[in-house]
């Protein structure tokens, strides 16, 4: 914060008050009582005091009021200083002195001030004429880029890839010229493989759609064929399911015979065994028979011995010869019994073993015809498992026909698809095509017919070309 000032007169007249005023205290306090001539001694002291103070104070700030007035004056521009107060030698003098050198060292800076802004605006008119004749220099080399740029880019315009720049470009224009050229060698080749892709996406998408017509009715042929099978291996499956019907039915018709075996082979074992206990009781008539065969002998041998004994004993001899005759009769017979017997219990035997052997034989062919029927059920049931088998593995082929049909179809809807996107594909292509070939090369004609193109000779100012595609 800055202080208020208050002037250097006001500043010496309050100190001036002030000594007087600590100088009257001073006294009136060493006067116990002062007379009035003593008070009149020391007020004409003090005043005789205040007027030399102010009297020094007054030849101390008059200086200081000229030296101030002539700072001023300094200040407004002028540079000479009182000679006066240059001779003194006290410190006004020296202000005064000092005040001098500033003044002429301030000169001497105007001067060399002057001299160097003068200087300055030499220089900077210089440079501005440079500038001038540089920027003109400029304005005509960026107005020959200028016209070199809109040629190029006219022909540009009207699709010529091959233009180029040829004429040299100022130095700090040399690489504008070279990134235009090589801006345009990247276009031509960009839109050079561009039209190359489109044709060969062209020839390609031709071949692809030549190919998917192809494979379109192949697949159409193979869902024909496909749904053709499905429905003979469904004529497959049902005659399966016939057969099985059948083969189930031979089954049961053969396990009923196999049942109705049973009985039959039950009584040819029955008759088996009575055969057998017939045999036996064929053999067991023998002794008997033998028996018999003896027991005619015994009374032959009695009649015999009976007939001796009738010829001995004389009357009775017609009684026992009777007898005898008898008792032989009755031997003989019983001879004629056994041996009948004898003969029937073994025909009886023979037939009965005969009779077992046929009957075992028959046994044995039921057993035959038993383990057929056997065999031919266990067969037929074989088939008729098979034959299940056989039928889910159909309807599994037919499910997989089914699906493969669907598939075939869902194949054909997606290659149409595919083919109306390579439609669609095709005429993008043909657009980019068309694009591509507006960039020709263009033949630059005067006035004069058919001149050399434009990137091989300058361009004039202000020349005009009428470009034409060739």
């Amino acid at each position: 914060m800055i202080g208020r000032h208050h002037s250097l007169s006001g500043k010496v007249i309050g100190l001036v008050l002030t000594q007087n005023g600590i100088l009257a205290g001073l006294l009136f306090y060493v006067a116990d009582a002062p007379t009035p001539f003593e008070m009149l001694g020391i007020a004409a002291s003090l005043i005789t005091l205040t007027l030399v103070t102010i009297s020094l104070a007054g030849a101390l700030i008059n200086p200081l009021r000229t030296i101030a007035g002539t700072v001023s004056e300094i200040a407004a521009g002028k540079t000479a200083v009182p000679r006066e107060h240059l001779a003194r030698t006290d410190e006004i003098g020296s202000i005064s002195r000092a005040l001098e050198r500033l003044c002429r060292d301030h000169l001497t800076r105007l001067v060399e001030d002057e001299e160097e802004r003068e200087r300055q605006e030499t220089a900077a008119a210089e440079a501005r004429m440079r500038d001038l004749e540089a920027a003109g220099d400029e304005a005509h080399d960026l107005k020959a880029v200028v016209e070199a740029l809109d040629g190029g880019l006219r022909r540009l315009a009207v699709g010529d890839l091959t233009v180029r720049i040829d004429m040299p470009f100022p130095e700090r224009y040399e690489g504008l010229r070279a990134d235009f050229n090589h801006a345009l060698t990247i276009l031509e080749d960009v839109l050079g493989m561009i039209g190359s892709g489109a044709h060969d996406l062209h020839t390609d998408r031709a071949e692809a759609c030549a190919d998917m017509a192809a494979t379109a009715e192949a697949g159409g042929r193979l869902t024909a064929a496909i749904a053709k099978t499905a429905a003979d291996v469904g004529t497959l499956a049902e005659a399966l399911k016939a057969r099985k019907l059948q083969a189930q039915h031979a089954a049961d018709i053969a396990h009923n015979a196999r049942l109705d075996l049973r009985p039959p082979k039950e009584m040819m074992q029955a008759a088996t065994v009575a055969m057998e206990a017939i045999r036996k009781a064929s053999l067991k008539i023998e002794p008997a028979a033998a028996n018999i065969r003896e027991i005619a002998f015994q009374a032959n041998m009695l009649a015999l011995n009976a007939g001796v004994e009738a010829a001995h004993s004389g009357e009775a001899e017609a009684d026992f010869k009777t007898v005898a005759e008898e008792i032989r009769g009755l031997a003989e017979r019983a001879a004629e019994a056994a041996k009948e017997i004898s003969g029937l219990s073994r025909r009886s035997a023979e037939a009965a073993e005969l009779g077992g052997r046929s009957v075992e034989k028959a046994g044995g062919e039921l057993d035959a015809m038993t383990i057929y029927a056997d065999a031919v059920h266990g067969h037929v049931a074989a088939l008729a498992a098979g034959s299940g088998k056989e039928i889910e593995a159909i309807a599994a082929v037919r499910t997989t026909m089914t699906t493969l049909a669907k598939a075939s179809r869902d194949q054909i809807v997606a290659l149409d698809a595919l083919t109306a996107k390579l439609g669609r594909m095709n005429r993008e292509i043909g657009t980019i095509d068309h694009h591509a070939g507006r960039f020709t090369p263009v033949t630059i004609l005067n006035a004069g017919g058919v001149a050399v193109p434009e990137s091989l000779k300058p361009v004039k100012p202000g020349s005009h070309l009428r470009l034409v595609k060739s």
